[in-house]
């Protein structure tokens, strides 16, 4: 083996070794075969009310000698700054004038949260194409959790029909699903799934049953629920096939499963890594997380037991004030930021096939505010992906020419190889960003 390296394509390996393959990372020897296919993955991260945007905890770098120089609040990114794209000006149109909490509802579609025909998020137009080669087609995480509600939401990702999906903050709960092997577990996962199939088939039999007695008009009112129905019923067959599949083992000593809002760094850095792990595994390869929405909960007095003085909504309100008033905020940037960079440099840090994990990774990070219930000018971060073809290491200010923010997440999804020729309200693509 080390005189002289082997080919194996990992399609072939994938059906000799049956799911025990799926524990183990991307072996070199494979990535030399050309029928290979690394994964291609997202990861798109969210902090509502924007960040501090003056002075020297400036969430925006500054270019010195032409390279980023990231100040105290994001400092942690400078070791990272090859790897970074700082993008300026963009924003939904459709959005401008929605209400002010309202935003991370539309922050992945860029559709109004009011309207009547809403799109899909980034992540779900992705995991409906390539949903099907991983256990699971995508991860929805949020500190929160659950839904929220309409302009109030918890969760970044919406279905075909542009209904939330939504977001899990059970750790341990994420941990089982994904990796736990426990015999007696296992037991209660399939018992759920039978009992689940049951309820779908009683809900199908009665919509057939009342299908029959409805007009042309009120059948065809029901035909989304059905989509809907058929798509459940789906997921759970799927979920079944994959029950034959072994469960990867993974190390366990760095996940406090039992991290809770009294602790939020080691919840978010346990959130992290059980995202680090579903990548490194392939048991996905597409996750949304929510660090911070726009509602009154606990987690948007973090700052105070960080010992900034106030709500993280406050704080945002205060920070709109000019540079002084922007140092708390921008220090609760910093906390966000210092999580997010050590996961950053972990997956810069993992070999995969002929580069790293971080290499086949696009990590977007940002808000849909540019201060506070202000839904123009977004700040946007854009990390990895150099093997899906992305341009990294720049700060891209489009001003007053700037096209609409989707047309990222058109340049994204295309890069994910999502055969689309349009996303949400996408006028094109953005070259600049893609080497």
């Amino acid at each position: 083996m080390m005189a002289k390296r082997m080919n194996i394509n990992r399609r072939t390996f994938l059906r000799g070794a049956g799911g025990v393959a799926l524990s183990l990372p991307i072996l070199d020897c494979m990535a030399s075969d050309p029928a290979s296919e690394m994964p291609k993955r997202l990861l798109a991260l969210y902090v509502g009310h924007g960040f501090a945007l003056h002075g020297d905890w400036s969430w925006y770098p500054k270019l010195v000698d032409g390279q980023m120089r990231f100040g105290k609040s994001m400092e942690a990114f400078n070791p990272l700054a090859k790897h970074v794209t700082i993008v300026k000006g963009l924003e939904h149109p459709h959005c401008v004038s929605a209400g002010g909490h309202s935003t991370a509802d539309s922050f992945l579609t860029g559709s109004n949260p009011a309207a009547a025909v809403k799109s899909p998020s980034l992540d779900q137009i992705a995991a409906m194409t390539h949903g099907h080669k991983t256990r699971y087609p995508s991860l929805v995480l949020g500190n929160e959790g659950g839904l929220g509600g309409e302009g109030r939401s918890n969760t970044l990702s919406y279905n075909q029909f542009g209904r939330g999906v939504p977001s899990s903050n059970n750790l341990r709960g994420l941990y089982d699903a994904m990796f736990n092997a426990d015999p007696d577990l296992q037991k209660k996962q399939h018992r759920r799934l039978a009992k689940d199939k049951r309820r779908v088939d009683r809900v199908l039999a009665s919509y057939r049953e009342m299908k029959r007695k409805l007009g042309r008009d009120d059948s065809q009112k029901l035909e989304h629920y059905l989509q809907a129905l058929r798509d459940v019923e789906k997921e759970i067959e799927r979920m079944e096939r994959w029950t034959a599949t072994p469960k990867p083992k993974v190390p366990t000593d760095e996940l406090a499963l039992n991290a809770s809002v009294q602790d939020p760094a080691a919840f978010i850095r346990t959130m992290y890594n059980l995202i680090y792990l579903a990548f490194k595994t392939d048991s996905t390869r597409y996750a949304t997380y929510m660090l911070q929405s726009m509602n009154s909960s606990k987690w948007d007095n973090i700052p105070i037991a960080l010992g900034l003085g106030v709500t993280h909504h406050l704080l945002a309100h205060n920070a709109a004030k000019g540079a002084a008033q922007a140092v708390p905020l921008g220090k609760y940037d910093k906390f966000q930021g210092d999580l997010l960079a050590e996961f950053i440099t972990k997956l810069a840090n993992t070999p995969e096939g002929e580069g790293t994990m971080l290499d086949n990774t696009v990590v977007l990070y940002g808000s849909s505010n540019s201060q506070t219930h202000v839904n123009t000018n977004y700040p946007m971060m854009l990390v990895g992906g150099e093997k899906l073809g992305l341009k990294q290491g720049a700060f891209h200010d489009f001003g007053k020419k700037a096209p609409p923010l989707s047309n990222l997440y058109l340049t994204l999804i295309k890069a994910l190889e999502v055969p689309a020729k349009q996303f949400s309200d996408s006028s094109g693509t953005i070259p600049e960003i893609m080497a």
